[in-house]
């Protein structure tokens, strides 16, 4: 197949949309399939630069405009370029466009599709509704509701990541909703790559306990959520003669204030391939309290790395992790219960069983069958449009 990817994210961003995508193209690759990834200019640039997209590729030239997006330092806005898609696609057509990401350029690109009649379907990787509320404008929600249905509607098919978000995408009224899981590369996150240096530089010693975050510093991320799980283990380590040491992994606008405040925290950065997979393998707890994702990439390679993990009830850790098997869940919004589990992970007697357990689960959870899945999709829908 000759694909074509839209998108206003892709590395060096990073996130997990960014990641899933990169994914989705390398292996598209591998087996032979033609895949063209578009992005806005200044990113394209970076990509370049990254090595993600290569000169050669087919959009190397194409120049695309976007706006920065407020709030999230370094990403963007695509801008309409209707014209500009729609030719690029008659001298180079595709068997099918995926738009990624809903901003205008997305939207343009649905249109640009239809101008040259190529068949176009949509991947829903952002509960954009749900990070309303968190930045105080829960009165868009049903403005953003109904773009979003606008826009996925208008293709052939939308891809969701977990049965979760399926459910309430075709509640809101989502039509022809499909699944395209994830995977975690269970070599690059290991628990081989464990670094007693590492712990050491950050205050661990042998007979402590690290509790890990990674992800975004941003109020949807429930993280004043995770400080008062750091502090409810640090008082029960202390109790028992142990220290527990907090380690958060990313950056974004809640940083300086969760430093200022958190001086028994330490702040490792953004970290990005094999420097985070050591992070990862250094802890011996994640704690991941956010109640926006889609899905939730860090569960599966934080289960991969063989931490005890802690998650609510739902996208990836509903699908995954099994309570008191390989980790610990709580309800959704269930914070006593929540806290609780946190606690409870610092039962050192359990450790071994789940996370072999964990690493077990993870490990089963390919990129390749993703893939396959999606190829699988992607012919079904177009033979059923011929």
């Amino acid at each position: 197949m000759r694909l074509s990817i839209v998108t206003d994210t892709f590395p060096p961003d990073v996130n997990g949309v960014a990641n899933t995508l990169r994914r989705l193209q390398d292996i598209l690759r591998e087996r032979g399939h033609e895949v063209e990834t578009i992005v806005p200019g200044d990113l394209l640039d970076a990509a370049l630069d990254h090595g993600s997209i290569a000169p050669q590729d087919t959009t190397a030239k194409l120049r695309l405009a976007a706006l920065p997006l407020p709030g999230y330092k370094g990403l963007r806005i695509g801008l309409p370029a209707r014209g500009a898609l729609a030719q690029h696609w008659s001298t180079r057509r595709p068997d099918v466009v995926y738009v990624a990401t809903e901003s205008l350029l997305g939207f343009s690109a649905i249109d640009a599709a239809g101008d040259v009649g190529v068949c176009v379907v949509s991947g829903y990787h952002t509960n954009f509704d749900q990070y309303l509320s968190n930045y105080h404008l829960p009165m868009l929600e049903d403005v953003a509701n109904a773009y979003l249905r606008s826009l996925h509607n208008r293709t052939q098919a939308t891809f969701a990541p977990s049965p979760d978000v399926m459910a309430r995408l075709r509640g809101l009224g989502f039509n022809n909703v499909r699944l395209l899981g994830r995977g975690v590369d269970a070599v690059q996150f290991d628990p081989a790559k464990r670094s007693e240096r590492l712990r050491a530089s950050w205050g661990a010693g042998a007979h402590d306990t690290v509790a890990l975050y990674v992800g975004r510093l941003a109020p949807e991320k429930n993280l004043s959520l995770a400080m008062r799980a750091f502090e409810a283990m640090a008082g029960r380590e202390t109790s028992v003669g142990g220290n527990l040491r907090a380690v958060l992994v990313g950056d974004g606008p809640l940083r300086a204030e969760l430093s200022a405040n958190a001086s028994h925290c330490h702040f490792a950065g953004m970290r990005t391939g094999d420097d985070l997979a050591v992070h990862f393998a250094s802890a011996d707890i994640f704690i991941f309290p956010s109640l926006t994702e889609t899905f939730g990439n860090v569960v599966i390679e934080a289960m991969a790395s063989g931490l005890v993990t802690v998650a609510y009830d739902y996208a990836a850790a509903a699908l995954h992790l099994h309570h008191q098997a390989n980790g610990l869940s709580a309800a959704v919004e269930d914070k006593p219960a929540f806290l609780a589990a946190c606690i409870a992970a610092l039962d050192r007697s359990r450790w071994p069983g789940w996370r072999r357990e964990a690493r077990h689960t993870a490990a089963r959870l390919t990129w390749s069958s993703v893939v396959t899945g999606f190829e699988n999709d992607l012919r079904d829908i177009l033979m059923s449009k011929t």
